[in-house]
């Protein structure tokens, strides 16, 4: 199975670092899309560990990584360019070996200190995976271009496009257990990167991603199928991203996502739903979207919690109109109807309970996000229990 054997890869790339469980899925994801992320964080909380260890995804994978600053060039990144051949035959090529153009797997630190030419051609490199060298146009074999900062790219220097194709974006936050934290300092290692000393050495078994594979699994992740609740919920929350409320306050934003953005989304859905042996996306695959959806920090649990109300919006309305049915009939002192009443609560107490567990089993979703959806559902069951209470007036 798709899940078991990707749930494997995630335990081995794992193994060896703290609290990143979810910036690494997220990362796989991602690289099986063929879609790009970025890290936001301070320095020394493993963001580039994070990409070194997609690498461990792929077999025989070939990865590059550069610390940008405003003194890089793209010869540094791309490749110098060819002496020989440019006395030869005159040609104006670069030698990529050893550079992005050859790499599966590309991490580019402090993404936003690259000066204008290099950024201008990753806007290419990261949506096509394409890369012109002289008079000829190269097909990278890029699978995840990870990049990081501990900023967001400066307003007015045009920098808009390149944010764009970053379509996952996560904040990484140092070692917050403290356990997990002493476990750090104490395993006898130099990096923060190692040391996680709760798996065995022979904990899981698993299989790297081959080329082949991930050329198979690309065209049937094209083919996997959008539900219609999943379509009605892409629109809802394109539609409520326009009025959204940042920390109560008084002006709301409109949260501006391009079309391009919703598509690239739609097909990391699709990869999700593929991963978990699904021929169609379902709900479940909705939640980690939130992550693709936020142009500021202050902005993300504003937008999941729109992502989690939106998901959970159907048995919400089932409720709701089972409430106002309930009412009716108190009203007019019927009771024709309660014991199909009492047969629909359940239906939706279960609904609830089923979809909260399909959420959890979610490979994309992380603890963090299953304790907000718990927070909400507490209030949902409450109202399950009110009506339950009016039902019984029925009596």
């Amino acid at each position: 199975m798709m899940k078991t054997r990707i749930q494997n890869l995630l335990t081995e790339m794992n193994k060896s670092i703290y609290e990143k469980n979810n910036e690494i899925a997220l990362s796989l994801l991602a690289a099986l899309a063929g879609e790009s992320i970025i890290l936001l964080g301070p320095p020394g909380v493993a963001k580039s560990m994070v990409a070194r260890r997609l690498k461990v995804a792929f077999s025989d994978a070939r990865s590059f990584e550069y610390l940008m600053s405003r003194f890089s060039t793209p010869d540094e990144i791309f490749g110098p360019v060819s002496i020989s051949k440019l006395k030869s035959s005159d040609r104006y090529e670069r030698a990529v070996d050893g550079y992005l153009p050859t790499a599966d797997v590309v991490f580019l630190d402090e993404i936003w200190k690259a000066g204008p030419a290099i950024q201008n051609t990753l806007l290419t490199v990261i949506n096509e995976k394409l890369f012109r060298n002289g008079s000829a146009e190269m097909h990278l074999p890029l699978k995840l271009l990870v990049a990081a900062s501990n900023e967001l790219p400066a307003k007015g220097e045009g920098l808009e496009a390149l944010w764009d194709r970053f379509i996952i974006r996560l904040e990484c936050r140092p070692i917050l257990r403290e356990q997990n934290f002493i476990d750090m300092l104490t395993d006898g290692t130099s990096e923060v990167k190692t040391g996680d000393t709760q798996k065995p050495d022979d904990a899981v078994s698993f299989e790297a991603i081959t080329n082949d594979e991930y050329a198979t699994w690309s065209s049937m992740i094209d083919k996997v199928i959008l539900a219609p609740v999943v379509i009605d919920a892409i629109l809802s929350i394109r539609r409520a991203l326009h009025n959204v409320n940042i920390d109560d306050a008084e002006e709301r934003r409109d949260i501006y996502i391009s079309d391009r953005r919703w598509k690239n989304i739609v097909r990391l859905m699709r990869t999700s739903a593929f991963i978990h042996d699904r021929e169609q996306c379902d709900l479940t695959d909705v939640i980690p979207m939130y992550h693709c959806l936020w142009q500021e920090p202050e902005e993300r649990d504003a937008v999941r919690n729109i992502v989690i109300r939106v998901v959970f919006a159907p048995l919400a309305q089932k409720l709701a109109d089972l409430k106002q049915q309930v009412n009716e009939d108190i009203t007019y002192h019927r009771q024709e109807h309660v014991r199909s009443f009492e047969d629909v609560i359940e239906q939706i107490g279960d609904d609830v309970r089923h979809l909260d567990e399909s959420i959890s089993d979610n490979l994309f979703v992380s603890e963090d996000d299953c304790s907000e959806i718990r927070s909400y559902l507490k209030d949902f069951y409450k109202e399950i229990a009110f009506t339950r209470q009016d039902l019984a007036k029925l009596y």
